[in-house]
C-alpha cells in the first residue's frame, strides 16, 4: 500500500511540475491553481505513505530498525520541501517558485523510490536513540528549508538580471519584487540554520552513543560544519553589516551546495553508524 501511495504522489508531483512550467510559457491562472492542487494532493498521498504499514518494496520511515535506507531520507526531504513551498506560497504568493520546487521534488523522489537503494547498518546502540530520531528529522527539515532558500536565491539573481537588461523577458513579469524575494529567502536561511544546528548537535550525541566519540570527522561532517559556519556568517553579516541582495543570494547558494555535499557523503559511505546527513 505504501509503495502505491508513493508512486501516485510522484505522479502528482510530476503533473504539478508540468502545470507550473506550462504557466511560465502560457500565463493562465488556471495552471497555477492546478499546480498547487496537484502538489497538495501529492503531499497528502506522500504523508499517507509514511503512515501506511510497510510492505516488501518500501521500508518504513521508522528509525528503530536495524537497517536504514538512504532513500527514506530523500523521500522525507521531498515531502518537507513541498510542504514548505505550499506554506511559503500561501504566505507570499510565489507561484514562480513552484516552477523550481516541483521539478526539484521529482528529481529527489525518482532516485529515492525508483532506484533500488542499499540498506546501511546502524549501530545496535542507536536502535532506540531519541537523539538519532531528532537528528534525522532536523536534518531533513533543515535541508528542505534551505532548498527553498536556494530556489529563492536563484530567483533573486534571475530577477536582478532581468531588471538590468533593456528587454526583460516573460519571466520578469511573473517574478515578485526583489525586496520580497530577499526577505523571504533570508528568513528561510535563518530557520534552516536553526535546524542545521539542531541536526549537528543531535548527530554529535548519537555518534557519542554509538562510538563514544562526540563527532568523528568525515567528509560529510566537514561539509555540514562548513555550511553551518557559512550560514552563521550570513546571519551575522545581515544583522551587523546589513548585507542584502546579491551577496546574500550567493552565500545561500554556496551554503546549500555544501549541504548537498553531506548527502553525497551519505550515499558514498560504505557503512552508516549515524543515520543522517550531518
Amino acid at each position: 500500500m505504501a509503495t502505491i501511495l508513493v508512486h501516485i504522489s510522484l505522479l502528482a508531483y510530476a503533473a504539478g511540475a508540468a502545470a507550473f512550467l506550462t504557466w511560465l510559457v502560457k500565463p493562465d491562472a488556471r495552471w497555477v491553481r492546478s499546480g498547487r492542487l496537484l502538489l497538495l494532493a501529492g503531499l497528502a498521498l506522500h504523508v499517507g505513505a509514511f503512515l501506511a504499514p510497510a510492505d516488501t518494496n518500501l521500508a518504513t520511515i521508522g528509525l528503530g530498525a536495524g537497517n536504514w535506507k538512504g532513500g527514506q531520507l530523500f523521500s522525507l526531504l521531498a515531502a518537507i520541501t513541498v510542504a514548505g513551498y505550499l506554506i511559503l506560497d500561501w504566505r507570499y504568493d510565489l507561484p514562480v517558485a513552484g516552477a523550481f520546487v516541483a521539478p526539484f521534488t521529482v528529481a529527489v523522489m525518482v532516485p529515492a523510490h525508483l532506484v533500488p537503494s542499499t540498506a546501511r547498518a546502524i549501530a545496535p546502540q542507536l536502535y532506540h536513540s531519541i537523539a538519532l530520531r531528532i537528528h534525522v528529522g532536523a536534518a531533513a527539515v533543515g535541508t528542505g528549508i534551505l532548498a527553498l532558500a536556494f530556489g529563492l536565491a536563484l530567483l533573486y539573481l534571475a530577477s536582478e538580471k532581468q531588471m538590468k537588461t533593456k528587454r526583460p523577458g516573460r519571466l520578469f513579469a511573473r517574478l515578485p519584487s526583489l525586496d520580497l524575494i530577499d526577505k523571504a529567502g533570508y528568513r528561510l536561511a535563518v530557520w534552516g540554520f536553526v535546524f542545521l544546528s539542531l541536526a549537528i548537535a543531535t548527530g554529535s550525541l548519537a555518534s557519542h552513543e554509538a562510538t563514544g566519540h562526540a563527532l568523528p570527522f568525515a567528509p560529510k561532517q566537514g561539509f555540514a560544519i562548513l555550511a553551518w559556519a557559512l550560514f552563521a556568517s550570513l546571519i551575522q553579516a545581515r544583522l551587523v553589516a546589513g548585507w542584502r541582495g546579491r551577496r546574500v543570494a550567493f552565500l545561500v547558494i554556496t551554503g546549500f551546495v555544501l549541504i548537498i555535499g553531506t548527502y553525497v557523503g551519505l550515499l558514498t559511505a560504505p557503512a552508516l553508524h549515524v543515520a543522517g546527513t550531518v
